[in-house]
């Protein structure tokens, strides 16, 4: 697909949660702007989403994290370690290059031990240059976390549950383009302040039934560490996207919340346009806003 080089293109790879979904895999968001090409989070099965999608697994050397849990970091090792290998499908051609909150060094130092195994066998090999299997991490707070070639990634605290010590949500722009991922969050204030003039705004959503979370406190447990729909809905009334999409649907069985209940519940507090997003769905954000599901042409020809 030729896109025009002032365009802001976002593919969502992963749009899931921790429960393994073959049709919902772990949060992933590939950027592209001009040269410019960040990945934002690596959650399980990037590399397999990414390859889906026609992407070498060395298509970026730039990865942000969002936040230490495991459905948004835990594709990090595939992710270093085939981009090593020098093939079309992967050829990095460098370290990776990860940003992240205070313990991004802990993964750093994590990854070069956990990969000697496969790094020693590479390089007996001649086959890679063991220097690009090394995470140069780059740790970082609330602010401009890049800023490359008229791409701006901006990062927004968010609130994510008492014990967890940081997370972000991020503000996006490009050629007078913006997009915006809430990432894990509950309904937040500074999330809100920093999310207005959104051309698209993409916000996580959870739901149960009252009487479930009444019943088990597991499931409260979790939903309480993420917006419920009319919260959701509250959010989007507030900062007034272009478009509005749900991501990482935290939807809990027993007694599962059902889609049309979540839009009920969100259409209470918004009377706007709302997405459910979907894997390898491809966002354009040029003269319009287009959003092309995979099997209509997201997907290489």
């Amino acid at each position: 697909m030729n896109t025009d080089p002032g365009t802001l293109k976002i593919t969502l790879l992963g749009t899931g949660m921790p429960k393994p979904n073959i049709n919902a895999f772990g949060t992933a968001t590939m950027i592209e702007a001009g040269q410019e090409r960040v990945l934002i989070d690596c959650g399980r099965g990037t590399v397999i989403r990414m390859s889906q999608m026609g992407f070498a697994t060395g298509h970026t050397d730039t990865l942000i994290l969002s936040h230490y849990h495991s459905d948004h970091y835990a594709g990090i090792f595939d992710l270093l370690m085939t981009g090593t290998m020098q093939h079309p499908h992967s050829n990095r051609g460098g370290p990776l290059h990860v940003y992240g909150p205070p313990g991004v060094t802990d993964i750093a130092d994590g990854a070069w031990i956990a990969t000697r195994p496969d790094r020693n066998i590479r390089v007996a090999d001649h086959e890679i240059d063991p220097e690009h299997m090394r995470i140069i991490p780059h740790e970082y707070s609330e602010g401009v976390v890049y800023e490359k070639n008229g791409l701006k990634i901006i990062a927004i605290e968010v609130d994510h549950g008492e014990f967890i010590d940081i997370a972000y949500g991020f503000r996006v722009e490009y050629n007078g383009h913006v997009f915006v991922h809430s990432h894990d969050t509950r309904y937040n204030e500074n999330l809100i302040a920093q999310a207005h003039d959104a051309d698209v705004f993409v916000h996580e959503v959870a739901g149960a039934p009252a009487d479930l979370m009444a019943e088990n406190q597991k499931v409260k447990l979790v939903i309480d560490h993420h917006a419920t729909p009319a919260e959701v809905g509250r959010v989007f009334a507030r900062t007034k996207p272009r478009l509005a999409m749900l991501t990482h649907l935290v939807l809990l069985p027993p007694d599962e919340f059902t889609i049309d209940m979540v839009m009920a519940d969100l259409a209470e507090e918004y009377d706007g346009i709302v997405l459910v997003a979907e894997d390898l769905m491809t966002i354009e954000i040029g003269k319009n806003i287009s959003v092309i599901p995979y099997n209509h042409g997201a997907r290489p020809g």
